[in-house]
């Protein structure tokens, strides 16, 4: 198996409806690819969507009957059977094609990076989570451009021959929203594996992440709980005072 792309899912089914109609076609080789979905205890209509996929071939869907938190990654890693492991949240809404050929080709231009992201679409409705550009600074290798920095989860790939180095540490650390898989691998890439991190910078994709995209799609209730849960009350006030403009 050449490459995994691998999501955690919990009560976002709109959302997860809408990344999977746009990642299964966005991967150019399916027979060298595996997708695996990993319900985290969703109680919402996630098990219907995910039901409509029961018989494409290189989609996996494992349910778990109580919500684990981001610690869910550990098992999802672990699952996964491909030279290539890409992390894909459910809230992202759209791909470049040839989603595999471009991880593996910038994995191979790269060797010194651990942990490649896709960039991100910002408009007046979401940044993507990315921070600000200053940020970050160009590494050009021929026509390839990586923004070195720091790098998110939302659709980023590693080589998993180099996470089972530092597998031990990742399995023994709790994940939550101030210490999340994304962050933690980063860290471990670098220290560990003196391993770079940073975002391919003209491939882009959709992170629906903020306050819009939340109430658009009806999710708004969930981001609060999950955002109160944490103790990220800066957000909770975020997400409530939210009016469209």
């Amino acid at each position: 198996m050449k490459i995994s792309f691998v999501l955690l899912t919990w009560n976002r089914y709109k959302f997860l409806e809408k990344c999977l109609e746009a990642l299964i076609p966005a991967i150019a080789h399916p027979e060298h690819a595996e997708i695996i979905v990993m319900d985290n205890g969703s109680t919402d209509n996630t098990p219907n969507v995910l039901a409509r996929y029961a018989s494409q071939k290189n989609l996996k869907v494992v349910t778990r009957k109580k919500n684990y938190g981001l610690n869910a990654y550990k098992k999802l890693f672990g699952m996964a059977k491909g030279e290539y492991v890409v992390i894909v949240d459910d809230d992202v809404l759209s791909f470049p094609k040839g989603l595999d050929d471009i991880f593996v080709d910038y994995m191979n231009a790269f060797p010194d990076y651990g942990f490649i992201a896709l960039n991100v679409i910002q408009d007046k409705f979401t940044k993507g989570a990315k921070p600000p550009q200053e940020n970050y600074t160009d590494d050009v290798r021929g026509d390839k451009i990586i923004e070195k920095g720091p790098t998110g989860g939302w659709c980023a790939c590693f080589r998993k021959k180099q996470y089972n180095k530092v597998r031990l540490r990742f399995i023994f650390t709790n994940l939550d929203m101030k210490q999340s898989e994304d962050g933690l691998l980063s860290h471990l890439m670098l220290r560990r594996l003196k391993l770079k991190s940073g975002l391919i910078k003209n491939e882009l994709c959709l992170h629906a992440c903020g306050p819009h995209y939340a109430k658009v799609y009806g999710h708004m209730e969930r981001e609060l709980e999950k955002y109160e849960k944490s103790g990220l009350q800066h957000i909770v006030e975020e997400y409530k005072n939210y009016t469209e403009e």
